[in-house]
């Protein structure tokens, strides 16, 4: 079955690209619209609201439990991708499609040269597992890849100074902090009895995925 025309003037939506540049916001706005809804014509785009099909700037708070659930699925193809993987390998290793990315990945996911990107750093409220100095194991939300990616790097290097019972893997964190969706900072433990204390106050170890 063809798709329908893609408006009065242009039969298809490569059509209607190819002939002007289409560089004004409203084209852009059509063109990203595209991304999400490829079948629809000009007129359907336009009454469009992408809004309604893009959770990635919502507030973690704000999602329902099986928006967070898809979030966190998204943050592994925004993973996988900046390791190198293309959109379709990334989806496919997580098993998700290419309309879940969009949804969810919104404009950190840009089409460029016939190829899927996503952007260096991104914005995303993600809830994650934390050694706060002052509170002990809490779970906070963060803001940002940067603070991600810290955190991940803090775990594996608990990891290691819990193992062989060196300190000297925690020292690059003793002045490190993260701040919270809510602006409270939060500073790491580097005292690694401190960290044993916390971790034999736990009545079960539990595993932490971290999507960085």
């Amino acid at each position: 079955m063809s798709r329908p025309q893609f408006s009065k003037d242009y039969r298809t939506y490569g059509e209607w690209l190819k002939a002007i540049p289409r560089i004004s916001r409203y084209a852009k706005e059509i063109i990203r619209k595209h991304q999400y809804f490829p079948d629809k014509s000009l007129n359907d785009l336009r009454h469009l609201r992408i809004g309604m099909h893009d959770l990635s700037k919502v507030a973690w708070q704000l999602l329902s439990s099986q928006e967070k659930r898809d979030r966190n699925l998204s943050l592994q193809v925004l993973r996988a991708m900046r390791k190198g993987a293309t959109l379709t390998q990334a989806t496919e290793k997580v098993g998700v499609d290419k309309r879940f990315a969009l949804k969810h990945l919104g404009t950190h996911l840009q089409k460029s040269g016939g190829r899927w990107h996503v952007a260096r750093t991104d914005n995303f409220q993600s809830e994650m597992m934390f050694y706060d100095r002052d509170d002990g194991l809490i779970s906070i939300v963060t803001t940002r890849s940067k603070d991600r990616s810290l955190i991940a790097e803090y775990f594996n290097a608990i990891n290691k100074a819990l193992k062989d019972g060196n300190p000297d893997h925690l020292k690059r964190f003793e002045n490190a902090k993260v701040i919270d969706a809510e602006g409270k900072e939060h500073f790491f433990v580097t005292d690694l009895e401190r960290l044993y204390e916390i971790q034999d106050a736990q009545e079960e170890p539990e595993f932490f995925e971290l999507y960085v």
